[in-house]
């Protein structure tokens, strides 16, 4: 039950953040200031990476084994919302540009992660 919601989740996730991505990328280039359609999209993006990330660590917990590079695609993930929460401040001169390259950087770990699972060293 838990796996499928993960599989199924894993590309609504990455579809949305890529979604957010380009969205905010064309923000950036049209010199169109971050409205709250985007904040919107934004939260949505994070909120629906981080509940993949929990429900793969529960996953993980039950002895399901993900394949090591599944598993580090998963934990670069986590670190990288953690490094753009700590810099959310100090990168907010062009916020579309810093949010729509990090919902793009996300989305291509995600594919990674989804490509990634079963493989191991």
């Amino acid at each position: 039950m838990v796996s499928e919601f993960h599989n199924i989740w894993a590309w609504l996730s990455i579809y949305l953040s890529g979604f957010t991505g380009l969205l905010l990328i064309t923000f950036f280039l049209m010199k169109k200031p971050k409205n709250n359609l985007s904040d919107y999209l934004i939260k949505l993006s994070i909120a629906s990476v981080i509940v993949q990330i929990f429900a793969g660590l529960y996953l993980y917990g039950t002895g399901v084994n993900p394949g090591s590079f599944h598993l580090f695609y998963g934990i670069v993930i986590l670190f990288t919302l953690v490094f753009i929460y700590i810099y959310r401040n100090d990168l907010n001169q062009q916020p579309e540009l810093f949010w729509g390259l990090a919902m793009l950087f996300i989305m291509g770990l995600g594919i990674r992660a989804v490509l990634t699972f079963g493989r191991g060293l």
